[in-house]
């Protein structure tokens, strides 16, 4: 028998503001999920991608109220930590 052989594939449809640019996966088992859509959206799953929710309007400060929409540029993974990710946005604003 072949690697993966008897296990089972599932596959699940979701649809996202637009096309997808960036995939990341974080955690020791990869279940934690980020995904950046071409306009600029950020989106995560805490369960392998089984549900995801939009987390873009969550980067904004909270003294910011007036901030016009953040535009997510980037997802970059830390080296040091699987756990961790730096996220560039518009107008100056980098999250972690």
């Amino acid at each position: 028998a072949g690697v993966g052989a008897g296990k089972k594939v599932e596959v699940k449809e979701t649809t996202f503001d637009s096309a997808i640019s960036d995939v990341q996966w974080f955690g020791k088992d990869n279940k934690i999920v980020m995904v950046q859509t071409s306009k600029g959206r950020l989106y995560r799953s805490t369960d392998g991608g089984d549900k995801w929710t939009d987390i873009t309007d969550q980067l904004k400060p909270s003294s910011s109220a007036s901030l016009a929409n953040i535009v997510v540029e980037q997802i970059s993974k830390s080296q040091a930590d699987s756990k961790v990710a730096a996220v560039v946005g518009t107008r100056k604003n980098h999250f972690v």
